[in-house]
């Protein structure tokens, strides 16, 4: 069914904006079509929106997260109890390994308590590779990339306080270096060893390193993973101002930014395009996208 669209809701821009292709992976706890929740509100699967469907699913009932307990900013979230987790597993994310190649990641989440064995994500493969963002103490929140067992990037950050709703951004932006961000502003850069490089990643797991491992003991409001050649410092500032008015940190930007003031939105042309753009897709990958544009439901 066709549906009248609010002109306004119409133009605010969200991920689906980014160029065809790159963006890889997004979860989104505040549209509940993409959740199958089981007996007390569990998740046991959270649909990816983004073009590849990768779909995270848990079978085992014990180590399901509750949805709809908790909040950020008045929208509802993924709760985790610090044991619980959401897994995926044949899921493809490449590093970058050249200058032409840029992986970025948003996680927006909240802790309630910070200890060291909470793990927000881990991507992994079958040959023990991993990228994982964690608590790695009592005063540190860390960004490991391993290959195997030798770390090719430690980078470290302040950990936030407890009870604080936390955006880290995560920019590979070339083939020697690594950013993490916490809410927009305290940031740090490392180098990272691409004759270490892990390459390709198959498994994610969302709130734990794995299944009852280092759970998270907070909320998971947003996960999006974009990867983009040359990615453009407009689509990264378009990222950070869609997350900061959603999710009520819009205090945290820096001053300048071009979306302090106002939410991030897309022209008429824009909308058009990507309306052409859905209608060269087929199937679920096309009414994806048209939900998400809101012409169905």
């Amino acid at each position: 069914m066709v549906n009248n669209i609010n002109n306004n809701m119409a133009k605010l821009w969200t991920p689906i904006f980014l160029p065809f292709g790159s963006l890889t992976n997004w979860y989104d706890s505040t549209d509940t079509t993409t959740l199958t929740l089981s007996t007390g509100d569990t998740v046991a699967d959270w649909r990816d929106k983004s073009y590849d469907a990768n779909n995270l699913s848990e079978a085992d009932f014990a180590d399901l997260p509750i949805y709809g307990t908790t909040n950020i900013n008045g929208l509802s979230t993924v709760d985790f109890d610090g044991g619980t987790a959401v897994n995926l597993d044949d899921n493809s994310v490449n590093t970058p390994t050249d200058s032409n190649s840029n992986l970025y990641i948003i996680y927006v989440g909240f802790n309630n308590t910070w200890t060291s064995t909470s793990t927000m994500f881990n991507f992994t493969n079958v040959a023990g590779d991993s990228m994982l963002l964690r608590n790695g103490g009592a005063t540190t929140t860390q960004l490991l990339i391993k290959k195997g067992a030798a770390f090719n990037l430690n980078t470290n950050l302040t950990k936030p306080s407890d009870n604080r709703t936390v955006i880290y951004t995560i920019d590979c932006t070339d083939s020697s270096d690594v950013t993490l961000e916490l809410n927009y502003t305290n940031a740090q850069t490392s180098p990272r060893n691409l004759a270490n490089n892990p390459g390709l990643y198959t498994n994610l797991t969302l709130g734990a390193q794995s299944i009852d491992l280092n759970g998270l003991n907070g909320q998971a409001g947003e996960f999006v993973v974009v990867q983009q050649a040359n990615m453009t410092l407009e689509d990264k500032q378009k990222l950070e101002g869609y997350t900061a008015w959603k999710w009520g940190q819009v205090a945290n930007l820096p001053g300048g930014h071009p979306y302090e003031t106002a939410a991030p939105t897309v022209t008429d042309v824009e909308f058009r395009n990507k309306l052409y753009e859905t209608s060269t897709e087929e199937g679920s990958s096309r009414f994806r996208r048209l939900f998400e544009l809101g012409f169905v439901g």
